[in-house]
């Protein structure tokens, strides 16, 4: 954690799924940052200009940004002892941490992807940073587990400030912006029955084809990506529950039979459902 990574990009190598450290953020001056799926980056001294999406902020200590892949950042006016640590989370390990979060929290995420120092800030993030990097410094036989709880920890943190600006914003979304709100919020009460498209596009009166046009834009994904992630969460939670059968858990998740569920499955994680299920013993 300390070695200061002034060239490195903010983008994690194939198949790793998490990393930590220090950066200037100067991977190349001037220029747009090469991102992982989810990066947090928190100022630790000195200033910077930032540019996210198009809006400027001033970064001080203490100041932190949340960031995606396909979010648009540069770094400009850097004092001489700026520096943030920052963590990327890769998109299998940010699935698992989202599956609890509120809905609410993603299209705060969306539209506030930066946040001042204030006195909660100060008095939470150090801890958080500290008890992180002890976990990442450890090798436990659950470190992956209680990464995503630290992450949970933090992202439940921010959704009181979620909860707030909701109220004072529920009336500034645009029509495209609620349909593909109220689209996730469908995706949680109805996946463990629906799959379809079709389906989901039928109940928001839309057309799949807008639909899919609608989630590409604000999602950067298709409504059957999402779909399917979800379902493979929900496929995840039955599976923690050791006494459930395949066929309990295919009946439960409305798939017509094990085999079917547990070609599902493995298409999607690589790995099938009784692998799945030892791994995580």
């Amino acid at each position: 954690m300390d070695t200061i990574e002034t060239a490195r990009p903010l983008s994690l190598a194939e198949g790793d799924e998490f990393r930590m450290g220090k950066s200037r953020l100067e991977e190349t001056d001037n220029q747009l940052l090469s991102l992982s799926y989810v990066v947090l980056a928190i100022c630790q001294t000195g200033s910077a200009e930032v540019n996210i999406n198009f809006r400027s902020y001033q970064m001080q200590k203490d100041d932190f940004m949340i960031l995606y892949d396909d979010s648009i950042v540069f770094v400009r006016n850097r004092s001489s002892d700026f520096l943030c640590s920052y963590y990327l989370i890769s998109r299998s390990i940010a699935t698992d941490i989202a599956h609890c979060l509120p809905n609410s929290l993603f299209l705060f995420l969306s539209r506030h992807p930066f946040f001042t120092s204030e006195i909660n800030t100060i008095n939470f993030l150090p801890l958080w940073e500290r008890m992180t990097t002890c976990i990442q410094e450890q090798t436990l036989q659950y470190q992956r587990n209680i990464i995503i709880n630290q992450f949970q920890n933090l992202f439940l943190w921010l959704s009181h400030k979620a909860t707030v600006l909701e109220i004072t914003e529920r009336n500034d979304y645009s029509r495209q912006e609620t349909l593909c709100w109220k689209f996730w919020e469908l995706i949680f009460i109805h996946c463990s029955q629906q799959r379809e498209v079709a389906f989901y596009a039928d109940l928001l009166h839309i057309t799949p084809y807008y639909l899919s046009q609608l989630t590409r834009k604000f999602f950067n994904d298709t409504p059957k990506t999402l779909i399917d992630r979800q379902v493979i969460l929900e496929i995840k939670k039955h599976l923690l529950q050791h006494k459930k059968s395949m066929q309990q858990i295919a009946d439960e998740l409305n798939f017509t039979d094990a085999s079917y569920l547990n070609k599902y499955f493995k298409r999607h994680t690589g790995i099938g459902l009784t692998d799945y299920r030892k791994m995580i013993s």
